[in-house]
């Protein structure tokens, strides 16, 4: 267990200590379709969203952090009483440490905290590949009263990693099998370097109805792991930057049908939640800016959220959008 909590402790402190962000966000290359007379009032901009039959104040997911070490359960908590409060989802970190080790349960148990909003359990794909069935997977859902699954895609993070588990063989069929026993709506997210349409595409043939494309231009995790490898020639270093842009990944997914996009990766503000929905995104997702904040309070949380909140309402206005799905049918514009 001590090798575990060491490493989502060497986590968080690189996360927050560290330079993890090799390449420029992608919404920092586009701009919002500017409208000089809106026609509407700022005041009565509806941004508000339906996940999972749960209205959001805005389509906002709080991303997979952690859990399972003492600061875990006190992040996940602080998460959960601001997501709560401020009406956004929240994804709890990766949970396949309670199936070895039951008493951190406690860690990610925060559903009485956050019982209106949608929550997400978090396994990893590879996992399937290393015991893991339906079964686990129910334990690890009921376990928080979640409303739904985030099974996360990380070959490039397991191989970089000291301890990876990188056997990623005949996966799709496997998850498949999942997708049909379990009783919740899966979701499928990269961690930080991108999902090509392929990929997509087979999830979306296996029943996989939303996929978070989480691309590159925010932290990358093959960086963080090599921050904890001590070789001179650093693979965590050299494979730091490969991936496929949050934009790029965006614009190949969005191809596909009866699949509902999220974009996480390089998200850092209100305003990129309204990019993204140009982008072809319906929700985004961030985790680095809320992990400082989590670590402070419940409040300090909720003062993020509402200062993006007010980003993507002036974002909307700026456009003369008065929803969300006016500002979707419109499309960002690149810099020169």
């Amino acid at each position: 267990m001590s090798n575990l909590s060491n490493r989502k402790q060497d986590h968080i402190d690189i996360v927050l200590n560290e330079k993890t962000e090799p390449l420029q966000s992608s919404f920092d290359k586009y701009y919002l379709p500017y409208c000089a007379l809106p026609e509407i009032d700022m005041a009565k901009i509806d941004s508000s969203a339906m996940l999972l039959n749960k209205k959001l104040s805005f389509p906002f997911i709080i991303s997979s952090m952690t859990g399972g070490l003492e600061k875990g359960e006190q992040i996940n908590k602080n998460l959960a009483i601001a997501a709560q409060q401020e009406k956004v989802a929240l994804g709890l970190g990766s949970m396949r440490v309670i199936i070895r080790y039951p008493e951190m349960l406690k860690t990610f148990q925060v559903k009485q905290h956050c019982p209106d909003i949608p929550l997400f359990a978090n396994i990893g794909i590879v996992q399937l590949n290393y015991g893991f069935t339906a079964e686990e997977l129910k334990k690890i859902v009921d376990g928080v009263e979640a409303d739904a699954l985030f099974v996360h895609i990380n070959h490039l993070q397991e191989a970089i990693q000291p301890e990876g588990d990188t056997n990623f063989e005949n996966l799709i069929p496997k998850l498949e099998k999942v997708v049909k026993e379990l009783s919740v709506p899966i979701f499928a997210k990269e961690v930080g370097h991108g999902i090509d349409f392929n990929s997509a595409k087979k999830l979306r043939d296996i029943g996989v109805k939303y996929i978070d494309v989480s691309g590159m231009g925010g932290c990358s995790w093959a960086w963080i792991e090599g921050y904890r490898l001590t070789e001179e020639a650093n693979l965590g270093h050299t494979f730091r930057a490969e991936g496929i842009p949050t934009d790029h990944a965006l614009k190949m997914c969005s191809k596909l049908q009866d699949v509902t996009l999220i974009a996480g990766g390089g998200v850092r503000s209100g305003l990129d939640v309204a990019k993204s929905m140009t982008m072809g995104a319906s929700f985004a997702t961030a985790a680095k800016p809320f992990l400082g904040p989590a670590l402070q309070s419940s409040d300090a949380v909720a003062k993020v959220i509402q200062q993006w909140r007010k980003e993507f309402i002036v974002g909307l206005f700026t456009c003369g959008a008065a929803n969300v799905q006016e500002i979707s049918g419109m499309e960002c514009l690149k810099r020169d």
